[in-house]
């Protein structure tokens, strides 16, 4: 059965869509999201710490993550570069490895970055993701990752 289809009605796509609108430049948004000396200060929500961060920054290149728990315990992420427009866009696959017995699913995100004036919009969007549960899991943790991205982008755009 196809599962936007299940029981008969249509099922609206797993989605996340998040907005901030953020006092720094675009360019140096985009290489916040790019360069592993920067996504180590933010990556992952509030309680977690980037452990590990590599980047191979380039239309099919990957990406690999971790992140680390209070308690010592670490969710590995990683995917490919799609699209690389800096410093307007980033496509990006992204899947957890394997954990609990759950197989990866792949999902899609993509960045974009909007000039506002003195601001630039960020608009993060993540689809196809696999359940009800881990869209309301994903959405808490990106909620708080971008929390920490914004604030660390507007300290790291006033120290200039």
């Amino acid at each position: 059965m196809n599962p936007a289809t299940e029981g008969g009605s249509l099922r609206p796509p797993r989605e996340i869509v998040l907005t901030r609108d953020i006092a720094a430049p675009r360019a140096l948004l985009f290489r916040l999201w790019t360069e592993p000396e920067h996504l180590m200060r933010w990556w992952g929500p509030q309680t977690t710490t980037a452990s590990s961060v590599s980047v191979d920054l380039r239309e099919g290149g990957a990406w690999r993550h971790c992140i680390l728990t209070p308690e010592g315990k670490e969710y590995w992420s990683h995917g490919r570069y799609l699209e690389i427009a800096p410093p307007e866009r980033l496509v990006f696959t992204f899947a957890w490895e394997n954990q609990e017995d759950k197989a990866e699913h792949p999902m899609q995100v993509t960045v974009e970055f909007q000039e506002l004036g003195e601001k630039t919009r960020l608009v993060f969007r993540k689809v196809e993701l696999p359940d009800d549960i881990e869209l309301r899991l994903q959405t808490g943790g990106w909620e708080q990752a971008l929390d920490k991205y914004v604030a660390y982008a507007e300290a790291t755009s006033r120290e200039g």
